[in-house]
């Protein structure tokens, strides 16, 4: 058994990219020339992967299911190889790391998931053993040897991020963990250039004692595993 697999996708099916009409939809061709609609699950721009004749794996939605896209996206290629670009994946991922070897917080002997703040202002992504409040985002934009987030102005995740500093500044334990699906990177900043008050926001957090973990993480096409924890800056 791998210990470093935290999870594993086995039904995609490789397409190439076409456009991309609003940022929730895309075009894309099949490996049988079939022209179809694939939802997008993660809503930033995503441009240094969603580019004319980029390879993309897209998996089909559930046979149940009522959405007029029979397809989502899975991840798109760059010269690094696959990046996994589908946030639908974050929660299992998360879990399987917060109860494996690699992880970066305390063993959960309970693990609530979407569970409502103390204030009732926002929901986070996770609360660890009643005590530590853990908001997960996923990082898919490098820049040189960089990982960078946000790739898009995020106003959800900058009121995560106030929302995490008020609960250190009381004293409560709080964490943003970041899934960093680019490599060949060495470390992980705030993209100031894109979004300054996130950028900002994080820093105040950092100061306030929220807890910054940048994950990073490698997608083969098949298998999400557990490559190491980087710098942040």
């Amino acid at each position: 058994m791998n210990t470093d697999m935290l999870l594993s996708i086995t039904n995609t099916e490789p397409a190439v990219f076409l456009s991309r009409p609003n940022r929730f939809l895309l075009l894309a061709e099949t490996a049988s020339g079939e022209t179809v609609k694939v939802h997008v699950p993660d809503p930033g721009r995503l441009k240094e992967l969603l580019y004319e004749k980029n390879k993309l794996l897209i998996i089909p939605a559930p046979e149940n299911s009522l959405r007029k896209t029979k397809w989502s996206l899975v991840a798109a290629e760059d010269s690094t190889g696959w990046i996994l670009v589908n946030t639908s994946f974050h929660r299992q991922i998360a879990t399987s790391l917060f109860t494996g070897r690699h992880s970066p917080l305390p063993f959960p002997d309970e693990l609530k998931a979407e569970v409502r703040s103390p204030s009732g202002k926002s929901r986070f992504d996770f609360l660890i053993n009643d005590e530590i409040w853990v908001e997960v985002k996923g990082c898919t934009l490098r820049k040189g040897k960089e990982a960078l987030f946000p790739d898009a102005p995020t106003a959800r995740g900058l009121k995560h991020l106030k929302e995490l500093t008020e609960l250190a500044l009381q004293g409560r334990k709080a964490v943003i963990v970041f899934l960093v699906f680019v490599r060949e990177v060495e470390n992980f900043a705030a993209n100031r250039n894109t979004d300054p008050n996130f950028a900002s926001a994080l820093e105040t957090a950092i100061h306030a004692g929220v807890q910054i973990y940048p994950v990073q993480l490698s997608f083969n096409g098949k298998m999400v595993e557990y490559t190491g924890l980087l710098d942040h800056l």
